[in-house]
């Protein structure tokens, strides 16, 4: 079977104000050979018949999109694994269901990561709140690696959802999200993976659109 060039990771959990936008979002995305993998970590709400109903708009796409059910709730770094353990691309990327993503977003972290042979490529990130939008730069970028990782680990963002990850990445060192923390886990992972990386690239854009307005 051929691999997907990108598996996107949803968890769900309360989100019914918001996952229509985000999936949406997903569906309309420029790149086709995409895999969507949502994971109902037991959402109490609305949010899983949202995403079903929002899903039927996108005949497509359906064949691409899984969704995972979790018997009882795991949190976020457990419904981020369950995604990766069945994850068949190659490249993993993560989107948090409240958020949104603009519609060229995997395309160009893909054809960037094609074209420098890249194992990460990561980007800007929109903060969006009530009245207004602050794009928050990334990491400044330097081909050299040490420079690169004093800049990135002393940086404000260091998230999962602005980047595209090799999945060998994470089979290789045996990486995953995790569970033990509640807080500041995508700096623990996000930093290993960029740490493992042979190759990193970047994009000067902001293609991510983190919801403020969720409080």
């Amino acid at each position: 079977m051929i691999k997907p060039k990108i598996s996107v990771i949803v968890p769900v959990y309360k989100v019914e104000k918001y996952i229509e936008k985000c999936v949406c979002s997903l569906m309309e995305q420029t790149l086709d050979d995409i895999e969507y993998i949502f994971v109902d970590d037991c959402s109490p709400d609305n949010s899983i018949k949202i995403l079903e109903t929002t899903l039927e708009r996108y005949p497509h796409r359906v064949a691409n999109v899984r969704i995972i059910h979790h018997d009882v709730n795991k949190g976020l770094t457990s419904a981020r694994n369950s995604g990766l353990a069945v994850a068949r691309g190659e490249y993993i990327a993560h989107c948090d269901s409240d958020d949104w993503v603009e519609s060229t977003m995997y395309e160009e972290l893909y054809n960037k990561a094609v074209k420098e042979n890249a194992d990460i490529v990561y980007s800007n990130i929109n903060m969006v709140f009530k009245d207004h939008c602050e794009v928050c730069p990334s990491a400044a970028y330097s081909d050299d690696k040490t420079v690169l990782m004093k800049n990135y680990i002393s940086s404000v963002w260091t998230c999962l959802v602005f980047a595209i990850a090799k999945r060998e990445l994470y089979d290789t060192h045996s990486l995953k999200s995790p569970t033990h923390l509640s807080y500041c886990e995508d700096f623990w992972l996000s930093v290993r993976l960029f740490h493992f990386a042979r190759k990193i690239a970047y994009v000067n854009k902001a293609f991510y659109n983190y919801n403020r307005m969720n409080e």
